[in-house]
């Protein structure tokens, strides 16, 4: 018995590692304003901090403005887990440090978050 449970759990363990993507990319620290889309991207709208995070709790991506004015989206760093936490939230409308794997395809650039701390 027990060696038929030691067989199931390393089939699920290696099951599991084969579900598991990590994202290709350059490493990258970035430091910027965070924000939803719905305000930011039809033309930078101010929007305030409730605003923000009742558009992010309704489903909008959070996104991160640099001082150049590039835009990134920020994504889980982990598969199926959600990014934003009650921490994260209170973050909205701040000015953040974001560290993770920068990525970029037809146009779009995201950056998968390891880190994410108000900036100085």
């Amino acid at each position: 018995m027990k060696k038929a449970v030691l067989v199931i759990m390393a089939l699920l363990l290696l099951t599991s590692m084969c579900w598991a993507q990590t994202p290709k990319g350059q490493e990258t620290t970035i430091t910027g304003m965070m924000s939803c889309t719905f305000c930011n991207l039809p033309g930078g709208a101010t929007c305030t901090k409730q605003c923000c995070q009742d558009c992010v709790k309704s489903g909008d991506p959070v996104t991160l403005t640099d001082e150049k004015g590039n835009m990134y989206i920020l994504l889980s760093g982990e598969q199926m887990k959600p990014m934003m936490n009650a921490e994260r939230m209170d973050l909205l409308q701040s000015k953040v440090k974001v560290t993770g794997i920068m990525v970029k395809r037809g146009g779009i650039q995201g950056i998968y978050v390891k880190k994410m701390e108000k900036a100085k």
